[in-house]
């Protein structure tokens, strides 16, 4: 069975975690904050065998069919000062493409900025982060991260076909979504302390699809292309432009054939 189970990856995964399945939700992003509103204080993982609202970046709708794709929110407490707060989706998006990397032994996923993962330059994860500040502390309270995969499935809708894929697509094998979950969740789980550290930075960098390309940034109301040159120390995106450079902390960038 293909079901997503809870004592499934309870017994792969390496630290302790509170979880949610679900049938159905609107989002397990917005079910995770709800959590937090409801004084829930354990690092908890969230997962829906269906969305109904699923959200990408700047509020776009996520494909979630039912059975085939891993949806999954992880509220975790970091112990990190607000700087770091950018840091948080870069660095999931390294413990995620590790994760595929490592059940699927395929070696050439990308990581667009800042947050989708690509095979065979097609969409197959996207990553959505919320945080919660203490402003006072100058603290992170809390994080919400959101992960879509697309795990199995063999056929697109006709609007997305040329754009997304999934695991089962790109490599031919069918993962179980409960293995990818807890494998996840293992390569996240000293995030504090791997965050600080910024050394994941390196495989942010490596796996770029977009560094030393020519784009076209969408930034607040601009618009105007540019060259990606790098990814600083703190994952904002450095692009060159008739003006001069630019680091970009958010964005949208799609990358110019």
């Amino acid at each position: 069975t293909n079901k997503i189970s809870s004592a499934m990856i309870r017994k792969q995964a390496e630290s302790e975690w509170s979880y949610v399945i679900l049938n159905e939700v609107d989002s397990t992003n917005n079910y995770a904050k709800k959590l937090v509103v409801n004084g829930e204080r354990k690092n908890t993982v969230v997962i829906a065998e269906t969305q109904t609202l699923g959200r990408g970046r700047v509020g776009r709708p996520f494909y979630s069919p039912e059975g085939s794709g891993l949806y999954m929110s992880i509220l975790i407490y970091p112990t990190l000062n607000v700087e770091y707060a950018p840091l948080i989706t870069s660095f999931t998006a390294v413990a995620v493409a590790k994760a595929i990397e490592k059940l699927t032994d395929y070696n050439a996923l990308k990581i667009k900025w800042v947050n989708d993962l690509y095979m065979n330059h097609k969409k197959i994860c996207g990553i959505l982060t919320e945080a919660g500040f203490d402003f006072e502390g100058g603290a992170i309270d809390y994080a919400v991260i959101g992960i879509g995969i697309n795990v199995l499935g063999l056929d697109f809708p006709e609007e997305i076909k040329d754009i997304a894929t999934s695991i089962e697509k790109e490599t031919g094998k069918a993962l179980s979504r409960n293995e990818i979950a807890s494998e996840i969740l293992n390569h996240l789980s000293n995030l504090s302390e791997s965050i600080k550290d910024r050394s994941f930075l390196d495989d942010y960098r490596e796996r770029s699809n977009v560094i030393g390309k020519n784009i076209l940034v969408i930034y607040g109301d601009e618009k105007f292309h540019a060259k990606a040159v790098g990814i600083d120390e703190n994952a904002a995106l450095v692009v060159e432009t008739e003006r001069g450079i630019r680091t970009l902390n958010s964005g949208e960038v799609s990358i110019k054939i």
